[in-house]
């Protein structure tokens, strides 16, 4: 279990986790990263700048629409992702070339438990999704 205070630099403000990437079973090489937790996103976006040392592992293009229905062409990576303890391996990040700010979408938590403490303004880490047999 893990807890993590909400940004103030936004208004409101807003439920992030700190993360860290790295090429799958390796350590980090980006991070921290603070992640916006965007339940509204399909999947998570990390800035372009940030995916440099992992040109590399580049995976596939991949069509995304921004929350304005603009279409563009993106990259996409297969990197494990850290939260403090927690590796989530071989999780699907999509570079932005026009953002700055890492999203954390569905796709990733979808795979965690967490507590939206609004008024008390965390996020709690309560354990990973387990995979059904």
């Amino acid at each position: 279990m893990t807890i993590h205070a909400y940004s103030r630099a936004y208004s409101p403000a807003i439920s992030t986790l700190e993360i860290y990437l790295s090429l799958p079973s390796e350590s980090p090489l980006a991070g921290p990263l603070i992640a916006i937790v965007d339940t509204g996103a399909d999947g998570t976006l990390v800035p372009a700048k940030t995916l440099v040392p992992f040109q590399s592992a580049e995976t596939d293009r991949t069509w995304i629409v921004s929350q304005w229905g603009e279409r563009q062409l993106a990259r996409s990576y297969m990197l494990d992702l850290h939260i403090g303890d927690l590796r989530l391996p071989a999780m699907r990040v999509v570079s932005d070339d026009r953002g700055n700010e890492v999203i954390l979408g569905r796709d990733i938590l979808n795979k965690l438990r967490l507590l939206l403490d609004g008024p008390a303004q965390t996020t709690e880490i309560l354990e990973a999704k387990q995979k059904r047999k």
